[in-house]
């Protein structure tokens, strides 16, 4: 009874965010016309195609990111998908970004003998580099003084805290040694990198200059949002919301944060999409590797032909 009460806990307080988070997304759109997303999708045109591919900038690091913890010899092309399914899962499921993790968990058994421990430290990789994204955002913002009303020092700081204790703990836990945590980790920062491309290419599609000061500001404010917001699945309405902000304050308006908020949600449903397709691709594969016999169990090899004589 207590288990079963405890289990239900983080699900119905799951439930309420995704509540929230829903509740708080529709009321954004409310305040905006359907000619915005019209034309947003009619600027976008065929560049949605690409825009929906958009995550394989940043994406073959993340795979090197879980490679670095899985002995050799790798299956690289199940790396790659099984990173692409299991990232389309969590933006399908409401889980506060967990939602592809058991997938991730299944696959792996075949890949190394500690596949739990794998998936746990992936995480902490993901948590520090994101802390990463967002000190660095933050960083950068106080230094160049761009929206000086907002405490990007404050969050440079609480930035800094939270990753010195999520490092700890991962140092003092050491489910690796330290440079396999190292070699696993420097990929995933560097596909935060690369996660900037995605503001440029929607502020491409709208037809609007890419600047150093939007792309910034625009992917601060995703960050800080990401951060102080975790706890609602997928920050549903709330990334909007941080997006409306930057476009205010770089003087674009509202409207065109509202437009680059549901191309980036176009993208993460399209991507999720094909994520699906991988996800199908792997569990039949995994399908024929169990229905494949055992090594053990081939009988006509030379020793049983001699023994058969």
């Amino acid at each position: 009874m207590t288990q079963t009460a405890s289990r239900k806990k983080p699900r119905a307080l799951n439930t309420l965010m995704l509540i929230v988070g829903l509740g708080l997304l529709m009321w954004l759109w409310a305040q905006f016309s359907l000619e915005l997303v019209r034309h947003a999708l009619t600027q976008a045109g065929w560049g949605l195609l690409p825009l929906g591919l958009l995550g394989l900038v940043w994406m073959p690091w993340d795979v090197l990111a879980t490679a670095a913890l899985v002995p050799a010899p790798r299956q690289w092309a199940r790396l790659f998908l099984l990173e692409w399914s299991s990232d389309g899962f969590s933006r399908l499921i409401p889980s506060a970004g967990l939602g592809g993790e058991p997938f991730r968990y299944r696959h792996l058994r075949a890949m190394t003998e500690e596949p739990a421990k794998v998936v746990l430290a992936y995480r902490m990789f993901h948590a520090i580099s994101g802390l990463a994204a967002t000190l660095a955002g933050a960083a950068l913002c106080a230094y160049s003084g761009l929206s000086p009303d907002h405490s990007w020092r404050h969050l440079a700081a609480l930035s800094v805290g939270v990753m010195l204790v999520l490092g700890g703990a991962l140092l003092w836990w050491r489910p690796f040694p330290v440079a396999t945590l190292v070699s696993g980790l420097v990929p995933k920062l560097i596909s935060r990198l690369f996660q900037v491309v995605e503001v440029a290419f929607i502020l491409f599609l709208l037809g609007l200059a890419v600047t150093p000061q939007r792309v910034l500001l625009m992917q601060a404010c995703l960050a800080a949002s990401t951060f102080l917001f975790a706890f609602v699945p997928g920050g549903l309405g709330v990334q909007e919301k941080a997006l409306m902000l930057a476009c205010t304050e770089l003087g674009l308006g509202a409207e065109v944060g509202f437009q680059v908020g549901l191309l980036r949600r176009c993208r993460q449903l399209l991507w999720a999409g094909y994520g699906m397709l991988a996800a199908i691709w792997l569990e039949a594969a995994l399908g024929r590797d169990s229905e494949s016999p055992e090594p053990s169990a081939i009988t006509d090899g030379p020793a049983d032909r001699q023994n058969s004589e």
